[in-house]
């Protein structure tokens, strides 16, 4: 990439489903559009859906589309985005792949067929593991998800693709065959400022006293809005064994995120641990649960990139997560984190939460963590997109 060519102004588009600045996914291009347009791009948002109050120093369109259903909302997405894009002349267009007219291809959600290997890892339960089986693939959906990502690996107008982590790229490679040299490593960022280890002082004392946690216990955190995808049934059963190795420990576990919490509080109750477990539901800040915690806990077995692991480990906690999760490419030693290999084995994961049960490690933990998420600072993403995006747009014929 030229100096003449990186230093040039870009007309950019990002195509997203919806633009909802205050989901977390959503809230990453909120800011990503807006460094971009302080940086003196001309930055375009085009999304389905647009909450109230969402504009910034970027235009916003709205993508009219049928909504139900789901196999018809998909296609008109596609093709009323596209049909919207050729009015203008992008540099770049940047989507996550429901539209076949970008040339940059950003796929937050991973890759479909690894996606769907791990989902129906985690279905414990026979009968309903045919019942999502039979859903699926009856479903046109499906079918036109697997076509559109064949059409954007292998039809050549994408030109270059964005990959959030490693193992995303890995999979790209593995399932499309699609050259490596043509996959940017753009690793998922958080704001480091807001998801920081002094949050501890400001939040720690306050927190546990409100949940009625006594001074001293250890404090597991869990979030996330599928619980069955992100392991909480196999962390249920990895604290229940901990509770019984460790009687003399006060162990309590917080759990966050939209759920079925009559279904996991049930199985609390089967497993003996219905008192120590707290379902909060969705909660509108993190930081204060972050602060009253001592370990994350995310086995899931499936995520592209967590965004919550980076923000404990922002905040100096010790993560354990698995090798199922993109973000899993920020824990570098023992020291600040543990990867587990299978997400079902609760074993496994009971083993890697005791291993931070000592303080010491805890306290080391909250020094490495935390220089580990140094490394990835939202302008290091935002610099690196940009380069994509030069590379992109010279190959699209548009080099001043």
């Amino acid at each position: 990439m030229s100096g003449r060519s990186a230093g040039r102004k870009l007309s950019i588009a990002i195509l997203l489903d919806k633009f909802l600045p205050s989901r977390g996914g959503e809230r990453y291009f909120s800011f990503l559009a807006e460094e971009l347009a302080q940086r003196g791009h001309d930055v375009h948002l085009f999304a389905s859906k647009v909450e109230e109050g969402g504009n910034g120093p970027y235009q916003v369109h709205l993508i009219p589309v049928l909504n139900f259903p789901r196999s018809l909302r998909m296609i008109s997405y596609m093709l009323f985005s596209a049909r919207m894009v050729k009015g203008y002349d992008f540099d770049v267009i940047h989507g996550l792949g429901q539209s076949l007219a970008i040339n940059v291809l950003n796929p937050h959600g991973g890759v479909e067929k690894t996606y769907l290997k791990q989902e129906f890892a985690s279905i414990s339960r026979r009968w309903y593991y045919w019942y999502r089986w039979l859903r699926r693939y009856l479903s046109a959906r499906h079918y036109l998800e697997l076509w559109m990502q064949r059409r954007l690996y292998a039809g050549g107008h994408v030109k270059r693709v964005i990959a959030i982590s490693s193992m995303v790229k890995r999979d790209i490679v593995a399932h499309f065959n699609f050259p490596e040299e043509k996959i940017a490593v753009v690793f998922n960022t958080v704001d480091l400022d807001r998801f920081h280890p002094s949050i501890r002082e400001q939040y720690r004392h306050a927190k546990r006293r409100e949940l009625g946690i006594e001074h001293g216990a250890i404090v597991l955190l869990f979030a996330g809005n599928n619980y069955r995808l992100k392991g909480l049934e196999p962390l249920l059963f990895a604290f229940a064994l901990l509770k019984k190795r460790s009687p003399d420990v006060p162990l309590r576990l917080i759990v966050l995120g939209r759920g079925q919490i009559w279904l996991y509080r049930r199985k609390a109750h089967r497993l003996g641990v219905a008192d120590s477990v707290f379902f909060l539901g969705p909660v509108a800040g993190m930081e204060p649960y972050y602060a009253a915690s001592d370990i994350y806990v995310h086995p899931t077995f499936y995520d592209s990139c967590s965004l919550t692991v980076l923000e404990a480990l922002a905040c100096g906690l010790p993560a354990v997560t698995t090798r199922f999760n993109g973000a899993s490419d920020a824990i570098l030693s023992d020291e600040g984190g543990k990867i587990v290999q299978d997400p079902a084995d609760a074993e496994e994961i009971a083993d890697a939460i005791a291993f931070y049960f000592d303080e010491q490690r805890r306290n080391r933990a909250r020094v490495i963590a935390r220089q580990w998420m140094e490394q990835y600072p939202p302008s290091r993403n935002v610099e690196e997109t940009l380069a994509v995006y030069y590379e992109a747009a010279d190959l699209n014929g548009h080099d001043a």
